[in-house]
């Protein structure tokens, strides 16, 4: 856990004024610890946090409070992305423009009615993200979907991804030691929680920021704090940025199969491996019409004119991509490569890449968890990955995370169990941020 995050966690206040016991009786308890699931557990919340839990007859109820009887309900600890972006897309369109606190506001409502209860940014953020972060930490905007960020992030002159609609100008170019390292102390100082570097010459197209930088980088964020994450792709890279003290590796390594020298590495490290398979999705899926466009649990979260354009635009440009059939191969890839190291005894996180075009917020988060199962893991791992695993590695777990005595009360009650079917966790009775029912 990192120094600065720790402050992060262990300074967050009570929600502004004193709430009302928030009492869930009878309920399948999932902890996200990897435990057995409790069965018929009491769950009392006060001023924000987890004041008691456990099995029911264990627990001692208070008087009053708002009492949900929760029979037949599974709780689970809320959703922690470790790969995101926010505000800087409005329909199809990625564009720094659209980066106004209107537009990070609705983001992460929308993230907070689909059970993500903490989200990252990572490296195509504006500034005024942190005061918006900070008031929600201080718990002047209850409801919303907590958010950490990198604010802006690193690559290579020219490099990777500068031609993407609206990133340039917010990556940060760079090539040389020193610089690197007065950047990331100028992010340290503007509020960031995170540094963000792509490492990705996106199949030749792009030189790659250069491992002496990259090195001191992670250096420079370790002295100040900082978690490192990494968009990386290939396998060598992969290593290089474990060697260097990588804290997330925040995509699937793509190139090639995994090997037991990356795995060994990686947990003598302790990095963390958020495999995003979604982004892989969204490069291809609306080529095919995905069904889903027709879902009510996706339509709810956008509007009837972008499903539209889904349909069409989108559509017509994935079918004349000429790396459709690269992209569908990364997505294997990446499903063969995160079984490979979970059973290998790597830590798996959770992330999805959401925020640019075609990558929705909340929604997605469900998709991963799905593709995740279909990738061969267990639900029980993948709800670890996105409350356990995930708070671990953005050194917040002593407040958030798990459900415990003493933690942040933000959990999602679901009307049946994930563990029968991952796609359970679609069945979203209430979400609840620091004690708070999420307006759904």
């Amino acid at each position: 856990m990192t120094p600065r995050t720790v402050c992060l966690a262990l300074a967050l206040p009570a929600l502004a004024g004193a709430q009302d016991a928030l009492i869930i009786q009878h309920v399948t308890l999932i902890d996200g610890t990897g435990g057995a699931p409790v069965h018929g557990a009491s769950v009392v919340v006060k001023d924000g946090r987890i004041a008691a839990i456990g099995p029911g007859d264990s627990v001692a109820l208070p008087d009053g409070g708002d009492r949900i009887d929760a029979r037949g309900k599974t709780l689970v600890p809320g959703i922690i992305n470790l790969h995101g972006h926010v505000g800087l897309t409005k329909g199809l369109v990625q564009a720094q423009e659209n980066y106004t606190r209107e537009t990070v506001l609705d983001n992460l409502r929308t993230y907070a009615t689909y059970g993500v209860t903490t989200t990252t940014s990572l490296g195509t953020d504006m500034n005024l993200v942190v005061p918006i972060r900070d008031a929600i930490r201080a718990g002047r905007l209850p409801g919303l979907t907590r958010v950490l960020t990198a604010l802006q992030g690193f690559t290579t002159r020219d490099g990777y991804p500068t031609t993407a609609p609206g990133v340039k100008g917010l990556a940060i170019e760079v090539s040389s030691v020193v610089a690197a390292r007065a950047h990331v102390k100028r992010l340290a100082d503007a509020g960031a929680d995170l540094v963000k570097m792509w490492i990705d010459a996106h199949h030749g197209a792009f030189e790659k920021l250069p491992p002496n930088v990259f090195r001191a980088i992670i250096e420079e964020a370790a002295s100040r704090g900082l978690v490192s994450t990494a968009h990386l792709y290939d396998l060598q890279d992969a290593k290089l940025l474990a060697d260097a003290g990588l804290n997330l590796m925040a995509h699937s390594v793509r190139d090639t199969e995994v090997d037991d020298d990356l795995a060994s590495k990686m947990r003598a490290k302790e990095i963390t491996y958020a495999p995003t398979l979604t982004r892989e999705l969204s490069t291809f899926v609306y080529a095919d019409s995905p069904k889903w466009l027709n879902d009510r649990f996706f339509s709810k979260g956008v509007s009837a004119n972008l499903v539209s354009d889904l349909r069409t635009t989108l559509r017509d440009a994935q079918r004349a991509d000429p790396e459709q059939q690269i992209n569908r191969q990364n997505l294997r890839m990446a499903s063969g490569n995160l079984k490979r190291l979970a059973d290998a005894g790597v830590k798996i996180g959770f992330g999805t890449d959401t925020g640019p075009p075609g990558r929705f917020a909340g929604y997605f988060e469900h998709m991963e968890a799905e593709l995740m199962v279909e990738a061969g893991l267990t639900p029980m791992q993948v709800i670890v990955a996105f409350s356990r695993n995930a708070s671990e590695a953005l050194g917040i777990d002593e407040s958030f995370g798990t459900l415990a005595e003493g933690k942040y009360a933000d959990m999602i009650l679901l009307g049946d169990n994930p563990l029968d079917d991952i796609r359970n966790l679609r069945q979203i009775d209430a979400v609840f941020i620091g004690g708070h029912r999420v307006s759904m």
